[in-house]
């Protein structure tokens, strides 16, 4: 008899999953509220970077140094909803404690242990399918306003070049050479090989969904309201049977915990984007912008602003003063830049304490896995994580602990 596997959640980790999974000739159902692809997913709207050198958490030493200005500079690429705090406080206080030197190391070793092959995994995921043609190989760039602002960061570009990526310094000329339309604001860059990026997210996720459905695969459009044994009840009052679940839910996964009583500790970090469509020029590679946080990625329908960070839960409305820190931003990178339309979005990425993910089995129910809390970082490492729940489903070796990654460490 084929074993069934229900995978609750369709944004990049779940349908990594679920493909990997129907690949194998395991019966894979993927459910979640809508289609994957659509404006409602976290998938949707991230800034398209496969970025295997993103290994720096926000948790960084540096954060103390910049407290004051990410919490009152009203243009800080980072905000609180003051009104969330408290709710905020069991997840901010560990998040803070995980600033030390020595936390900071050991996340980030656990980070690239999921990143250093992702564009490989990218690879591997939309092969033979009509998605593949959405993966652009390629440089990425982290720009700073000048060589002090590079030497600031010599730290964490050290802990890269460590872990195996190649890193060049490039000067003013070298970035003028490169791109021409850059503005005279940023003079110094470190320049990463072998990267990759989306050319249109929305359009990778719907072709990855219909190759899986094609080749019979199910998605259910429903949402998961209850979670018991092997089974799940839908919004639709319809039950869903499996022989295993998994929870890849993103930042709503928390709940979907609560109701098998398990816990860890999940917020969102809400997250923008502006698409500039119709623009006079286009960058031939993805920028990161390092003093405004915010990254530039060149996509087929336009040129993609994506970044800040704001803490206010899954319930309040867009602060849409975030769109208009990255359309400043975009000019000060490019003060040339002219565009005749653009799109906003604002979503939610799931993020714990240590910018870890959650990824595992559960030790109390034996038929439910996990895998979410990507933050920054979870369409660049979707796929590595849905290879892994693949292979623990299926009991194969898997070579890496998994023990930082589990859901009981809070």
């Amino acid at each position: 008899m084929t074993l069934s596997v229900l995978v609750i959640g369709a944004g990049i980790t779940g349908m990594a999953t679920a493909e990997f999974l129907r690949r194998e000739g395991i019966s894979a159902t993927l459910v979640d509220k809508v289609y994957p692809g659509d404006p409602k997913q976290t998938s949707f709207g991230n800034a398209g970077l496969l970025a295997s050198s993103s290994i720096i958490p926000i948790s960084s030493p540096k954060v103390w140094k910049k407290l004051p200005y990410f919490l009152f500079n009203k243009n800080s690429p980072l905000s609180i909803n003051w009104s969330y705090l408290p709710k905020l406080m069991p997840w901010l206080i560990p998040f803070l404690r995980n600033t030390k030197k020595e936390n900071f190391l050991s996340i980030i070793n656990a980070i690239q242990e999921l990143t250093n092959d992702s564009v490989d995994q990218h690879l591997t995921l939309a092969k033979g399918t009509r998605a593949s043609k959405y993966i652009k190989l390629g440089d990425l760039t982290l720009l700073y306003p000048d060589k002090s602002e590079f030497d600031l960061d010599n730290f964490e570009n050290s802990l890269r070049i460590k872990y195996g990526f190649k890193m060049r310094e490039l000067n003013r000329d070298n970035l003028l050479d490169m791109d021409p339309f850059l503005g005279k604001n940023y003079n110094c860059g470190a320049l990463f090989e072998n990267h990759g990026w989306l050319t249109s997210p929305e359009n990778y996720m719907r072709e990855l969904a219909n190759h899986f459905k094609r080749n019979g695969g199910k998605i259910i459009i429903e949402e998961v309201k209850k979670i018991t044994g092997n089974k799940v009840l839908t919004s639709k009052n319809n039950i869903i049977k499996a022989d295993k679940i998994v929870i890849c839910a993103g930042a709503w996964s928390g709940k979907l915990l609560k109701i098998i009583n398990h816990r860890t500790n999940l917020e969102t970090e809400r997250g923008y984007h502006l698409q500039l469509k119709k623009v006079n020029y286009m960058p031939s590679n993805p920028y990161l912008v390092s003093d405004l946080k915010f990254a530039i990625t060149p996509m087929n329908d336009g040129l993609r602003c994506a970044g800040t960070t704001e803490l206010g839960g899954l319930e309040a409305k867009p602060n849409y003063r975030r769109i208009d820190i990255l359309r400043e931003g975009i000019k000060k990178v490019y003060p040339r830049l002219k565009w005749e339309d653009e799109e906003i979005w604002m979503g939610h990425r799931p993020t714990t304490p240590d910018c870890l993910p959650v990824v595992g089995q559960s030790n109390e129910l034996k038929n439910i896995y996990f895998a979410f809390g990507g933050q920054h970082i979870g369409l660049t490492i979707g796929p590595r994580l849905g290879r892994i729940l693949t292979d623990l489903i299926l009991n194969k070796k898997i070579n890496m602990s998994l023990d930082a990654y589990k859901y009981t460490r809070f």
